[in-house]
């Protein structure tokens, strides 16, 4: 059964594509990349209410539409936080649209990202049951640590320095068990 929050946002995202098909119907295909609580809901990761859908890339030509289908592009302002290569590992939602691709950054991606904000609801999302078992710890560790990847994207040595205090912690307190 599809959570109701989840089918809103997919709602959302249709009805976008909608409007887009019929404004731009000669254009190419459009892109848009969500991340965030959002995108975790959409990856049915986690299921809670979210009021905006988070976009960190869109097409240019759909910037003027996003506003009334709550989607959010000021959260292009943290790009830094995301892994150098995010693009590599993104995720298509398989929505079945006519203009619009739409894709989700990869887990660990979206992992790093909310260690980097650590604000408290970002913690929240990424302890949960549903994400914890579904973490590639491998691949979260490369993201983490590889030089051309967070350390590459980060702003400068002290904010790295805090986003691998909350890795490294982060790891500790809920990574795979060793034995």
């Amino acid at each position: 059964m599809i959570d109701l929050a989840r089918q809103d946002l997919i709602d959302r995202l249709l009805a976008l594509d909608e409007e887009a098909y019929l404004t731009f119907r000669d254009a190419e295909r459009l892109h848009v990349v969500i991340v965030g609580g959002s995108a975790l809901v959409l990856m049915e990761y986690i299921s809670r209410s979210t009021h905006d859908i988070d976009a960190l890339d869109v097409s240019v030509r759909l910037q003027g539409m996003l506003a009334q289908y709550d989607i959010n592009c000021r959260v292009q302002t943290y790009i830094n936080n995301f892994p150098y290569n995010y693009e590599d590992r993104l995720r298509p939602l398989g929505l079945p649209t006519k203009l619009i691709d739409y894709y989700t950054a990869s887990l660990e991606d979206i992992v790093v990202a909310k260690l980097y904000s650590a604000r408290d609801k970002d913690i929240l999302d990424i302890t949960t049951p549903e994400v914890l078992e579904h973490i590639d710890w491998q691949l979260l560790q490369h993201l983490a640590t590889d030089e051309g990847e967070a350390r590459a994207s980060s702003l400068n040595d002290r904010r790295y320095s805090d986003f691998l205090a909350n890795y490294t912690e982060y790891v500790k307190e809920y990574g795979p068990c060793k034995s």
